[in-house]
């Protein structure tokens, strides 16, 4: 985490303190509002921190346990989520084009209204988060695509 500034490392270092010490250390990371592009947050524990709103744009957040995050309304353009534990964060109304969930862990994920334009995601993940199903014989579009 050698390029980030100070102050967002001193929020991290006292978040990763709170979840080694089950909260009774440290402090949870509140990242309202912040800078953070192009950090290196490589295998950061950041797991229910609160980073809305803030701006990512073009982080490496590969190996990053964000597990409950909330990451609403952020800006998280061409972010490397590879292999990073996302289960269950919050990333409603994130912009999130050309990020990279490679091997990314997504169960319970929330991205309503996300914007994932360009973004590399496996489509059975991406068909699975948006809790869509295939058509049957009975539906419409059955019925309009059957010759």
């Amino acid at each position: 985490m050698a390029d980030m500034t100070t102050p967002v490392a001193d929020l991290i270092e006292a978040h990763e303190a709170w979840l080694r010490g089950g909260g009774d250390t440290g402090k949870r990371g509140d990242m309202l509002r912040l800078n953070m592009r192009d950090l290196d947050l490589r295998g950061a524990s950041l797991a229910n921190a609160n980073i809305r709103e803030c701006d990512l744009t073009g982080s490496d957040l590969s190996g990053a346990d964000l597990r409950g995050s909330s990451l609403v309304s952020s800006v998280m353009v061409g972010v490397n989520f590879t292999n990073a534990l996302l289960d269950f964060t919050d990333m409603t109304d994130t912009d999130l084009r050309g990020a990279n969930f490679t091997g990314a862990s997504l169960n319970g994920v929330d991205m309503w209204r996300a914007n994932l334009k360009g973004a590399i995601i496996d489509p059975i993940v991406l068909h699975t988060l948006l809790d869509c199903r295939e058509p049957d014989e009975t539906s419409a579009y059955f019925a309009l695509t059957k010759y």
